[in-house]
């Protein structure tokens, strides 16, 4: 993306576009949650069942499911009356995370490892393997992050409500995940931590220092020093010294191309979150001029992919 109206110096700019964020990353961006939701498109509706598919223990299944239907992203049905139990079920709000989903998909397989397994994801329209592509909704070209321009609305400015500080965990250890599943592991790893994806938002406003990082984010320096570590580890961020000699951190190729989540996560809050602050920066496709309204597609049959037409196999 080029940011022709936005320096890393515009710190108000930047703290709007944070705040905007954390309200949608907050609702969704949690490992378990995302699990879940994988889950459910994958068919799985009862209790045991998730708790199988995932690797979630009991106690915080039940916490998530409830989170859940309190968000309005599942809903709670009785399928047995005598004993009472229930199911869940995705509603549309739930549903329209799939194309979220479809972005991690498309991520992972622009960067899966040579002998990694491919997920086995289908698109019902054509009955190919899917491998999902960005496009412009207005013209139908694909779409690549420098093919964006951010237009900052300085009166969206204004608007911006006060900056409230996060409680979050400090840690993501091996406990939160005692296995990996074969499908989207990695982009789980990086979007169900929420101090991650906010530094993942700082890179691609070209901050690049570590206390740029802190003063932007308010993380704590030993929790932004393990999320930098792990960002470096995974090839998402490079570290490396500036012109001057100072100390950084760069988005790498493999990095940038996470663009594509962050604009589907985006979208589906502006779409389901009442009550949302809208993020000041508008995305505009350079070729066509219009506000870049993302379509993800079908790289062999070049027709829409969505919640629809997709089927999402099993893990």
């Amino acid at each position: 993306m080029t940011r022709p109206s936005i320096a890393p110096s515009d710190a108000l700019a930047i703290n709007a576009v944070l705040v905007s964020s954390r309200q949608a990353v907050d609702a969704i961006c949690d490992r378990w949650t995302l699990a879940l939701v994988l889950a459910m498109l994958q068919g799985e509706r009862r209790f045991n069942g998730l708790m199988g598919r995932t690797g979630i223990a009991t106690r915080l299944l039940s916490a998530r499911l409830r989170a859940l239907e309190a968000a309005g992203i599942v809903v709670r049905m009785p399928y047995s009356m005598h004993p009472l139990r229930h199911e869940y079920h995705l509603t549309n709000m739930g549903s329209d995370l799939a194309d979220v989903l479809l972005q991690m998909l498309r991520w992972e397989q622009n960067w899966r490892s040579a002998g990694e397994a491919a997920s086995r994801v289908v698109h019902l329209n054509c009955g190919e393997p899917l491998h999902p592509e960005l496009r412009c909704a207005a013209c139908g070209a694909p779409v690549g992050a420098r093919d964006i321009e951010l237009k900052l609305s300085r009166a969206q400015l204004q608007h911006m409500p006060e900056k409230q500080s996060v409680h979050r965990r400090s840690t993501v250890t091996s406990r939160d995940r005692p296995f990996s599943p074969q499908m989207l592991g990695a982009s789980l790893d990086i979007f169900g931590d929420k101090w991650g994806i906010e530094i993942l938002l700082c890179a691609f406003f070209r901050i690049r220092r570590f206390n740029d990082f802190r003063l932007c984010t308010g993380i704590s320096a030993n929790i932004l020093t393990d999320r930098l570590e792990r960002l470096v580890a995974s090839g998402i961020l490079a570290a490396n010294n500036d012109a001057a000699g100072q100390a950084g951190y760069w988005l790498t190729t493999k990095g940038v191309d996470i663009y594509g989540v962050v604009v589907a996560v985006e979208k589906w809050a502006d779409t389901w979150l009442r009550s949302r602050y809208r993020s000041p920066v508008r995305l505009i496709h350079r070729a066509c001029g219009h506000e870049f309204r993302s379509l993800t597609t079908c790289a062999n049959c070049e027709k829409a992919a969505d919640r629809s037409n997709v089927g999402f196999g099993t893990p």
